[in-house]
């Protein structure tokens, strides 16, 4: 694993050559629209717009101006509101060393491609696409090392590997000789990790044996509670040492749910490394890290109970009927209290917190005042004791989301709107009590659209909490999300900014395509119950409309490209329809205008701007019947 060191400053200075192999000129090569768009991104699963070849017209080669009078380096393809789409940049006007993709004039992902051989081609994913930075050293096209990778970028890499069995995927994120000596780490503190990863490889194969993920396997979820900092003056470094003791990656693979270890992970500048290799499971595991350990630590008091939890937990999936539910919910908080009970106070946290889990599950499952929501009331008030403590807020925030499940099933007819009312001011109240706890920004985040869901009267303070969330939570999954609602919410009047890739077609659409129709943007997914009905509508809309210009856009937000197409030609879903892998949750195309619930509308009038961002269809043909006379 020894490897030079390459710094972020070092990064920002590398030029990218070699990239098309065209002839030296005087200025940069020459470069038209068509050549500009049938560049793609070499990395995969890289989401960037790229136009159907009848709309090519519509966008223009622009030079870039350099240094000396009259010369440029390189080009930007823009489109008809000026805007960046593509941009190649050269320093020795023989070949274009910088190709730049932008999605809604923003930058979103970058190739650089030096022209020295002891420079490495890196990649850079930005914007919708996430914040990693890759090095590939060989220039074969496979990323060798990690610059600039998150822990959530982390668990989808180690997923990645899993799936594909490719240990060399796995050796792109594991410490090099130069990360440690960078860290100036003790030397029986580099010796332990420099031994965890030489058995990365082996954990991976077992791991990969013990999920057997399809192909299909998909990223939910990174849960890695709050990292370890160690001060670097304490061992004569000027970097701290920080480290996640254990992470738990979250799977989805053919409707089952799988968890995947990631082990130890370490941070050395802005990259996060995995130190161990992945294991399968969701944290049951026993530790010899100094500190102990994020994940539930397992004795030899506790491992029959822990093995009698496995057992149970695998009957989950069988459970239909809500007796069966609430016996095996009574089941697993009666174990893990036993587990509680046999663990040392400093060992019991993680358990709690199934523990509270469970409680929570089983409470919401039944009526106000059953047997566990009494337990979890009893439990945290025992934990707010402690406010200080990661468990009160943990004890708080589930109990708080548990009572308000229980009383909207239990709602008779006219007491919604107090019900609402009190779940608005137990967010508010839990955010100002617990402001920096792990649960704050999901609380912001349900308060914004709590606030968003009655009305017109609630959208102040739903972009007030939109935009906390963005400012103060930026680290939150859905920061970029709730950026897109405020966007949304103040989009009447603005251009609609629309783009991704098109389902099954492998194009890309753009809203400026559609310049001087109106236009109908539908978001939905397979799931959605009034998606054959709102299909009959819009068909009908395009039937009666089409022929006087109407368009109408559908926007998938299934995680499963094939579910949804198979969908929108089970049901006759009229429209070009775009799809972004990420479900609702994690599509760019959701963030956009941060979409929290399907189906939603939005309308565009003929010059391109947004009239209406919240349609109905049961008045959509009198709004439409006005756009297009």
């Amino acid at each position: 694993m020894a490897t030079p060191r390459i710094t972020i400053k070092a990064l920002a200075t590398l030029t990218l050559w070699g990239g098309f192999g065209l002839a030296a000129k005087a200025q940069p090569p020459a470069l038209t629209v068509e050549q500009a768009f049938a560049a793609k991104p070499r990395q995969p699963g890289v989401s960037v717009p790229t136009p159907p070849a009848d709309q090519l017209a519509r966008y223009r080669v622009a030079p870039i101006p350099g240094q000396q009078a009259g010369s440029n380096m390189g080009y930007k393809v823009v489109d008809a509101q000026n805007r960046p789409v593509r941009q190649f940049v050269t320093y020795d006007n023989k070949n274009f060393n910088i190709l730049s993709y932008y999605a809604d004039g923003q930058e979103v992902y970058r190739e650089t491609f030096p022209p020295s051989a002891a420079e490495p081609h890196s990649y850079r994913w930005l914007g919708a696409n996430g914040g990693k930075w890759g090095i590939d050293r060989d220039k074969n096209g496979t990323i060798d090392e990690w610059a600039v990778i998150s822990p959530e970028e982390v668990g989808q890499e180690l997923l990645a590997a899993v799936i594909a069995k490719d240990p060399a995927r796995l050796n792109a994120l594991l410490p090099t000789d130069e990360d440690l000596k960078a860290l100036r780490l003790p030397a029986a503190e580099a010796a332990r990790i420099k031994e965890k990863a030489a058995g990365a490889a082996k954990r991976l194969a077992e791991a990969a044996a013990a999920l057997n993920l399809s192909p299909e396997a998909r990223f939910i979820h990174l849960e890695a509670g709050a990292p370890h900092a160690t001060p670097g003056d304490s061992f004569g470094s000027p970097q701290d040492l920080t480290v996640h003791k254990n992470a738990t990656v979250l799977i989805e693979d053919k409707g089952k749910t799988h968890f995947l270890q990631t082990g130890e992970l370490l941070q050395v500048g802005r990259a996060w490394k995995v130190v161990e290799g992945p294991a399968a499971g969701h944290g049951a595991v026993t530790t010899d890290i100094p500190g102990g350990a994020n994940a539930p630590v397992v004795t030899a008091a506790t491992q029959e109970l822990v093995n009698q939890l496995d057992a149970l937990d695998k009957t989950a999936n069988t459970l239909t009927t809500p007796e069966k539910q609430a016996e095996y919910h009574a089941k697993r908080v009666a174990i893990l209290e036993q587990i509680v009970q046999k663990l040392p106070a400093d060992k019991q946290a993680d358990w709690v917190r199934l523990l509270i889990d469970s409680l929570a599950a089983g409470a919401e499952a039944g009526q106000p005042g059953n047997a566990a929501h009494k337990r979890l009331q009893e439990l945290n008030h025992a934990l707010a004791q402690n406010p200080k403590g990661p468990l009160a807020p943990y004890s708080a925030f589930r109990l708080l989301v548990a009572e308000n499940g229980m009383a909207l099933a239990a709602a008779k007819p006219g007491e919604i709107p107090a019900i609402q009312e009190r779940w608005r001011a137990g967010l508010e109240g839990f955010i100002n009590a617990y402001p920096q706890s792990e649960d704050a920004g999901e609380a912001v985040l349900r308060l914004a659209m709590a606030f968003e869901f009655t009305g017109k009267d609630g959208e102040a303070k739903a972009k007030e909490w939109y935009g906390r969330l963005v400012k103060n939570y930026a680290q939150h999954p859905q920061a970029a999300k709730a950026a897109g609602a405020v966007r949304r919410l103040d989009g009447e009047g603005q251009p609609l900014a629309l783009q991704g890739p098109v389902l099954g077609g492998g194009q890309q659409f753009s809203a400026g395509q559609l310049a001087g129709k109106p236009v109908v943007v539908y978001y939905w997914a397979s799931w959605s119950n009034s998606l054959r009905e709102d299909a009959k509508k819009l068909g009908d809309l395009a039937t009666a409309y089409g022929p006087k210009g109407l368009q109408i856009v559908t926007v998938n937000l299934d995680d499963d490209a094939k579910a949804a197409a198979e969908a929108a030609r089970t049901v006759g879903l009229p429209g070009t329809h775009l799809h972004a892998p990420g479900g609702l949750d994690g599509s760019p195309l959701a963030a956009g205008y941060g979409v929290m619930v399907v189906p939603h509308l939005i309308v565009a009038g003929k010059d391109g701007k947004i009239v209406n961002r919240n349609a109905q269809l049961g008045t959509l043909d009198d709004e439409v019947k006005r756009l297009v006379q």
